[in-house]
């Protein structure tokens, strides 16, 4: 077992799956056996099919990077607390009905049962925490 995981924004930007589906997970309540493996290494790189992504795993926290191209549906958590950290570009949320506008180093958090969606009308790059979840279970979408 590895005693940390370093992930350099440099590593994310290069992430095959950013540029393709718009998004990687990193942090996860479970793996996903087809696609993710516990991490080995202390200096995270991104890895591309058939190769599994590293991971680390943690009960309840789950940690995403995402662009634009993410599919967001609109969506809340049950028990779950997002908190998105923008990172690059320009973002908008819509969080219960208001429009936030977040700028680099710009921190939203969205508390459970609040209905939010990204919008995708410019570029971006975005860290997502999602505390307190049980994962894909804790999702609900509108």
């Amino acid at each position: 077992m590895t005693p940390a995981l370093f992930i350099s924004l440099e590593a994310s930007k290069q992430d095959p799956a950013l540029q393709t589906r718009g998004d990687r997970k990193i942090l996860v309540t479970e793996i996903r056996p087809d696609s993710e493996q516990e991490a080995e290494a202390v200096v995270w790189r991104a890895s591309s099919p058939p190769a599994k992504c590293p991971v680390v795993t943690m009960r309840d926290t789950e940690l995403a990077t995402f662009t634009e191209r993410a599919k967001q549906a609109r969506h809340c958590h049950k028990i779950g607390t997002e908190i998105y950290t923008l990172l690059e570009g320009e973002m908008t949320m819509e969080v219960a009905g208001t429009l936030y506008t977040l700028h680099p180093g710009d921190t939203l958090i969205v508390k459970p049962g609040v209905w939010h969606e990204t919008k995708r009308d410019s570029k971006f790059l975005c860290q997502v925490v999602t505390a307190n979840c049980a994962g894909i279970k804790d999702r609900q979408e509108h």
